[in-house]
């Protein structure tokens, strides 16, 4: 076993390890990347990724599909010969390199850390461009001065890698040619960006990794879609979604037993990225008609954007803020109030102490009154005016004046409701 080999000696008895040793039947057979990669840093993986060579691809694939057992998915297509094998506890992505040396194989990917192989037999390390150095260094180098430009998807994964790998710093010739490929990430698949995209900003050290987006010239550059670059854009940003993260921290310990949402958390960092730029609403849309964006995601975002735009400070009275967290929503909530700059203890609590005590009914008030009621009670025909009506008994629920059933009815009588019903057209 040659020299750093013995740091990867337990993963070679993992189980999948030794399905995929024998299901090659001693042709070459090597874990690389990410599995390596992750396990000499002492991080977690469900995953392996492992390489094979002259053709025998499928074959190997079959019979670890049969051994472990799991699902085999096709993914090279006609291109190249790729397959996933999808089991209970463990799935493993396998590559046929085919009549691809090694070393030509290991050069072609993003990164040092990433172009390290593990021989599943013999136990060899093979490690041509320093990447084992360069993990203990903590540095995100490329492997080649081509590692970005024949995928420029791969300048994504810097900021990416930065918010899962604590303690990286980038190499600056690497970031030199992230900044160079970076105006190419429009050829890339939208669903691609979008997917590293979401990496980054679901991590909760999305501060750092938007300074990595910022410093290789991807944003706002890819949110502004080839207009006039506002320069002062990421100086705003990435002190806010600092301050956010801390404001949420504030949430966390103040209301350790409400739920959290993460998605509610990405939406708030993504509107900071917004919020920062001319014209944020337009600019969402068009990101998120570009594919960059989910439309669910958006949309949460788009309420960030409003509230904020509609609120110049977090109202300080309960009426106010009851419309607010209803505006917001079960998920939005917490994350919405931190996006719309409340960081302090006290001005927590009366949020939390309502959420607390009046839970789910105060997102999602329930229906006291179906529409045929409130079309016998009012005499009214079928139309707009019911859902009017409806809409001002849910109002009042927010509000916290109309609790019950009986009180929808005693409101619903009374004779100012009509007016205030017609507000809510």
């Amino acid at each position: 076993m040659n020299p750093g080999a013995s740091r990867f000696s337990t993963l070679l008895d993992h189980p999948a390890v030794r399905v995929l040793r024998e299901a090659a039947r001693g042709g070459e057979c090597l874990l690389v990347g990410g599995t390596l990669r992750d396990h000499a840093l002492g991080r977690p993986y469900h995953d392996l990724d492992a390489v094979v060579a002259g053709g025998v691809g499928r074959g190997v694939a079959e019979r670890v599909a049969a051994a472990l057992p799991a699902r085999l998915v096709l993914l090279g297509g006609k291109e190249f010969a790729a397959f996933r094998l999808v089991g209970q506890e463990v799935e493993i992505d396998l590559w046929d390199r085919e009549e691809m040396t090694r070393q030509d194989d290991l050069a072609r990917r993003d990164l040092t850390i990433n172009a390290i192989a593990l021989d599943v037999h013999a136990g060899e390390l093979i490690d041509p461009f320093g990447g084992l150095v360069d993990l203990d260094r903590r540095v995100l180098r490329a492997v080649t001065g081509d590692s970005f430009r024949g995928d420029p998807l791969r300048v994504l994964r810097l900021p990416r890698l930065s918010v899962q790998l604590s303690g990286f710093t980038i190499e600056p010739a690497t970031a030199a040619l992230a900044r160079q490929a970076a105006p190419h990430l429009t050829e890339v698949a939208a669903e691609r960006i979008r997917d590293e995209l979401g990496k980054i900003f679901a991590h909760p050290e999305a501060a750092r990794g938007l300074a990595v987006l910022a410093a290789t010239g991807v944003y706002p550059e890819l949110w502004l879609a080839g207009a006039v670059v506002d320069q002062g854009a990421a100086q705003r940003a990435i002190p806010e979604m600092e301050a956010l993260a801390g404001a949420a921290a504030v949430f966390a310990e103040f209301a350790p037993d409400l739920p959290e949402s993460p998605e509610g958390a990405a939406a708030a960092r993504l509107a900071v990225t917004f919020a920062a730029l001319p014209e944020p609403v337009a600019t969402l849309d068009r990101f998120c008609a570009m594919g960059y964006l989910p439309r669910r995601a958006a949309s949460d975002v788009a309420v960030l954007l409003g509230a904020r735009a509609d609120l110049a400070a977090p109202p300080d009275d309960e009426r106010g803020r009851r419309r607010l967290l209803h505006r917001l929503g079960s998920s939005l909530w917490r994350h919405g109030i931190a996006f719309l700059g409340v960081r302090t203890r006290g001005e927590v609590a009366p949020f939390v102490d309502l959420v607390s005590s009046e839970g789910e009914g105060l997102f999602t008030p329930p229906r006291l009154l179906s529409g045929t009621e409130v079309q016998e009670l009012l005499g009214l025909a079928p139309g707009p005016a019911v859902g009017r009506a409806l809409a001002a008994l849910t109002a009042a629920q927010v509000d916290g004046t109309v609790r019950t059933r009986e009180e929808a009815l005693a409101r619903l009588a009374g004779e100012a409701f009509q007016a205030e019903a017609s507000e809510h057209g």
